[in-house]
């Protein structure tokens, strides 16, 4: 059992914190291209739908269509990953932990959304 004045349980209490900031740091740039393949796959979807029934893109519409699945899974993926990696980071009983991740997931990934498509437009 460490001590409070124990040099190893405050090199342990610091590891532990900068632990913390990499892993939120890490999901943030996670939302970030979650947020990037949620805008792809509205893309994707848009032009599969505006493409579909017409033959002369037939070829094209296929296309569009796998792509925006692509980009559809991996947003799920990398919703799930971002949720796994934030129940690590914050500190909190379980139940409330798992809530709050996924409430920081949604808005954090719903926010990088907002401002990416704002650039992206700023861009055409």
């Amino acid at each position: 059992m460490a001590l409070a004045g124990d040099g190893r349980s405050q090199a342990a209490l610091g590891s532990n914190g900068s632990l913390r900031l990499v892993g939120a740091f890490f999901s943030a740039t996670l939302m970030l291209i979650a947020a990037n393949c949620f805008l792809k796959y509205l893309w994707w979807t848009a032009c599969s739908s505006a493409w579909s029934g017409i033959p002369k893109l037939h070829d094209r519409w296929q296309a569009a269509t796998a792509r925006a699945s692509v980009y559809g899974w991996a947003f799920i993926v990398l919703e799930i990953a971002i949720m796994l990696l934030l129940c690590t980071v914050i500190r909190l009983r379980h139940g409330l932990r798992v809530v709050a991740s996924l409430a920081v997931t949604l808005v954090g990934t719903g926010l990088f959304s907002l401002a990416l498509s704002w650039m992206k437009q700023g861009v055409h």
